[in-house]
């Protein structure tokens, strides 16, 4: 057996590969798919007026993110799933919301989204962004005030957004041969949740993880708690050590590059139908570059979220920036912090 020793601790954290441009075979064609998936409703809802909903819309779509790559009949399956999932964690947040839960009911909430996510996304071999999306999702609408009403119309819109991603990824199965090829997706998830799976000690690492990011970002009153704890289960998605500490210094590196970026954006002020348009072209950049190098991804999604915020309500942009870097921060050394625990066995290089 091959246990994880200091040697391998020492070559887990060392530099190599940290900056390294992997291959991206068809990203063009993954990437416009994406970005025209996730923006449908996203662009209609925010052209009705209706910005307040802009996040759940934007989190529905983030359907057409995942399952990149799998032939059209198992994309089609899994991104129904996922689509689905993504509009319960809108459902779970807006909940949290209407219901008053305090911060620690909250922080609980998203350890179990975050957890659950990482065993099911782990399970499929689902590749970027993982169970990313689901923390996001519960984290966001949960720190959004909302009435019972409002609650509905956001799980409303997150299904239609999730739709629209499902037909537009989906779309090309009209035009070109599927692939027959057999796959082994059920056979994964099934493997991952039997009680001995090696899945089962990583999602209580992540829940872990979150939770604690959670709990110590209200103990210290940060203004977006949940940027902290997105920040925590983005590193913790990797499942060795070395990939570990590539994710946290590229979550970090690339948020220091990406609210530079967005600062000045949110300084120029720009009218709603500009900030949609950075909006899309700032998907299409991360989507182009996420599976290149994670920190690059990052200089496109730092701005492309807080525009996105900035979109239902006028932002103060020092203190938004500001805020963002420190959770950021934060959440990625806590993720750290958790991994380093118990660092398992081995080590990969990502």
């Amino acid at each position: 057996m091959n246990y994880f020793g200091r040697h391998d601790l020492f070559r887990a954290l060392s530099p190599r590969g940290w900056w390294h441009l992997r291959p991206a075979d068809r990203a063009l064609v993954s990437a416009l798919r994406a970005m025209t998936g996730a923006n449908i409703v996203l662009v209609a809802v925010v052209t009705a007026g209706h910005t307040e909903l802009a996040p759940a819309a934007a989190f529905g779509g983030m359907t057409a993110v995942h399952a990149r790559f799998e032939p059209y009949p198992v994309r089609a399956r899994l991104l129904a799933v996922i689509g689905a999932g993504l509009t319960a964690a809108v459902g779970l947040g807006g909940t949290a919301s209407a219901a008053g839960w305090g911060p620690v009911p909250v922080a609980i909430m998203v350890a179990l989204v975050a957890a659950a996510a990482k065993l099911f996304t782990d399970g499929i071999r689902s590749g970027p962004p993982g169970g990313l999306m689901f923390v996001f999702a519960a984290g966001t609408t949960s720190a959004v005030p909302v009435s019972w009403p409002g609650v509905a119309a956001q799980v409303g819109v997150a299904a239609a957004g999730a739709l629209g991603a499902w037909v537009v990824a989906v779309s090309g199965w009209l035009f070109f041969d599927h692939d027959d090829r057999p796959t082994s997706w059920r056979t994964g998830l099934r493997a991952a949740l039997d009680r001995s799976s090696p899945e089962w000690p990583r999602a209580v690492k992540v829940f872990a993880g979150v939770l604690a990011t959670g709990l110590l970002a209200h103990a210290l009153g940060l203004g977006h708690p949940y940027w902290a704890t997105v920040a925590a289960a983005a590193v913790l998605q990797a499942t060795h050590l070395q990939h570990t500490m590539h994710r946290f210094v590229q979550r970090v590196s690339g948020t220091v590059v990406g609210v530079l970026v967005a600062a000045l954006l949110l300084t120029l002020d720009l009218p709603q139908p500009v900030k949609l348009a950075v909006i899309v072209v700032a998907l299409l950049g991360a989507e182009l570059t996420v599976i290149r190098n994670y920190a690059l991804a990052m200089v496109f999604v730092t701005p492309l979220v807080l525009l996105l915020g900035s979109m239902a309500a006028p932002v103060d942009t020092l203190a938004v920036t500001a805020d963002r870097l420190v959770d950021t921060v934060l959440g990625a050394a806590v993720g750290l912090a958790a991994a380093l625990v118990r660092p398992g066995r081995g080590y990969q290089l990502a």
